[in-house]
């Protein structure tokens, strides 16, 4: 399995990553932060799956801009799964002529734009070839984690998402654990921060990962980039050896 987090950022790819992303084996999307944004356009043609994790902005906001990139009219157009809170607020906050025209009812008239599908916690979904379980998360509004698996391994995204104890039960019992990607967004001076908006510190971070059995890798993601190098030093800090900090637009081999 092939992941790379996608770079946010201008002129050349830096560690930091103002939203979120990731393209997994070329052909599925984590989240749309920069999606639309990505480089060759023929990247984003490649694209057929976009699995939305929740509704804030950073990890939608390139959503209609790659829809729009990849349309051709007569041609299959991608799938995109959102749980129903997620849905609801792309046709009523974002796909509403307002902010960007509403692609859902055009694409009941014409070539469609996208196929919506909904995601059900706990409801595993195949996507080339690769078997996608979506696992409820502990945010400000409803967030999903993702685990993907093949024949050979598995993979998780944990981001947005507070203290939670689902996803850790679901990776206890996923053979094969290679990696999991979880967000480490604020310092742990900002842990009240991190707690009423639904995110981990590196305190958190810590006491989360105690959860996990041994074995697979712990790479940090959805670090703030006004607060990266405090967050990278306290993670760090931490001691332990299977801890790293991702970096966007390397491609991770599992």
């Amino acid at each position: 399995m092939k992941v790379e987090l996608l770079p946010s950022t201008v002129s050349e790819p830096v560690a930091r990553q103002f939203c979120i992303g990731a393209v997994v084996n070329d052909t599925i999307a984590i989240d749309a932060g920069t999606l639309g944004l990505l480089w060759p356009l023929e990247r984003q043609r490649q694209i057929h799956h976009v699995f939305l994790s929740h509704s804030h902005m950073d990890h939608i906001a390139t959503v209609p801009l790659f829809l729009d990139n990849v349309y051709q009219e007569g041609v299959e157009c991608p799938i995109v799964y959102a749980d129903e809170a997620t849905q609801q607020s792309l046709r009523n906050d974002v796909f509403n002529d307002r902010l960007w025209p509403d692609f859902f009812r055009l694409s009941t008239e014409q070539s469609p734009f996208l196929d919506l599908r909904l995601l059900v916690p706990e409801v595993t979904v195949t996507a080339s070839d690769l078997s996608v379980r979506p696992v409820l998360l502990n945010h400000i509004v409803p967030s999903l984690g993702f685990v993907l698996s093949d024949r050979e391994c598995a993979v998780a995204f944990v981001s947005d998402t507070g203290p939670t104890k689902r996803m850790w039960k679901v990776l206890s019992e996923t053979p094969n654990l290679k990696a999991v990607f979880l967000e480490a967004s604020f310092p742990d001076s900002h842990r009240w921060l991190a707690e009423k908006s639904g995110h981990l510190c590196p305190e958190l971070f810590a006491s989360e990962i105690r959860q996990l059995p041994e074995g697979p890798r712990i790479i940090a993601c959805h670090l703030k980039p006004g607060h990266f190098d405090t967050i990278a030093g306290e993670l760090r800090s931490l001691g332990r050896s299977d801890i790293e900090i991702g970096v966007p637009g390397h491609e991770y081999r599992f």
